[in-house]
């Protein structure tokens, strides 16, 4: 792509003779600016331009040390009156070419375009002014070729994103019914230990209960045998008692001899 230029025409006006008493100014004020000292050029111009408001000549002088100052918002104001009072048709195009150099030092470059066109239009053969059309015009283009790519960019980052968030979500929700699923069998689980918890403490007490039942029925067969065991043993002793009272009787009967 073409580097753009930026070229601005010091002019040497001679001047009327109704402003010869600041021609010595000028010729000062022209030297400072051809020696780079243009704050001290531009106090000059504006001590003349005081005196000749409306002069184009003048004011185009100093529109160009303040540009060369880096005072574009001043060199676009200077310039804009040096154009409203010329009916010079190259002194314009020179003159809209400048204004189009500080609108693009101010970054507008679509106004820098609208006069470097003017400027062409005024002079076609102005190759500067011609160049300088082109290359805003393909920045233009670029601009928007690099609009567009941003927003097809974009756009397919959106894409990709919300695919992105999809598939993130649906992992999120495969998660979370795992999670919920391990949940549930977790407590699931708990619950199975409780119930069989409950279950384990149910029949340990049934099994508790039933062994003091078969321990009191134990209990009372065995005081049962023990009662039937002493009932045996008095059986026993009244029956030896009963047979030691017949052999006393039967002795007895014998030593008397009587048969009763």
């Amino acid at each position: 792509m073409k580097k753009i230029f930026f070229i601005l025409t010091f002019v040497t006006f001679c001047f009327s003779l109704s402003y010869a008493n600041s021609s010595e100014d000028i010729i000062k004020a022209n030297k400072l600016y051809m020696k780079g000292k243009y704050k001290e050029a531009i106090d000059l111009y504006s001590k003349i331009q005081s005196q000749n408001q409306k002069d184009s000549k003048i004011n185009y002088n100093l529109a160009c040390a303040c540009y060369r100052d880096g005072q574009f918002d001043k060199a676009l104001e200077y310039f804009q009156i040096a154009l409203n009072n010329t009916q010079d048709t190259n002194f314009k195009s020179v003159i809209m070419y400048n204004i189009g150099n500080c609108q693009y030092r101010k970054q507008d470059n679509d106004k820098a375009l609208e006069y470097y066109k003017g400027s062409l239009k005024l002079n076609s053969s102005d190759i500067d002014a011609k160049h300088n059309v082109e290359f805003l015009q393909q920045e233009q283009q670029q601009n928007k070729n690099n609009s567009k790519d941003n927003k097809d960019n974009k756009d397919k980052d959106n894409k990709n994103n919300q695919q992105n968030e999809n598939k993130d979500n649906n992992q999120q929700d495969k998660d979370k019914d795992k999670d919920n699923k391990d949940q549930n069998k977790d407590q699931n689980e708990d619950k199975q230990q409780n119930q069989n918890d409950k279950n384990d403490k149910n029949k340990d007490e049934k099994d508790k209960q039933q062994q003091e039942e078969e321990k009191k029925k134990q209990e009372e067969k065995n005081k049962n045998q023990q009662n039937q065991q002493l009932l045996d043993y008095f059986d026993r002793q009244d029956k030896q008692n009963n047979d030691k009272s017949k052999e006393g009787y039967a002795v007895q009967r014998a030593k008397s001899g009587k048969n009763w």
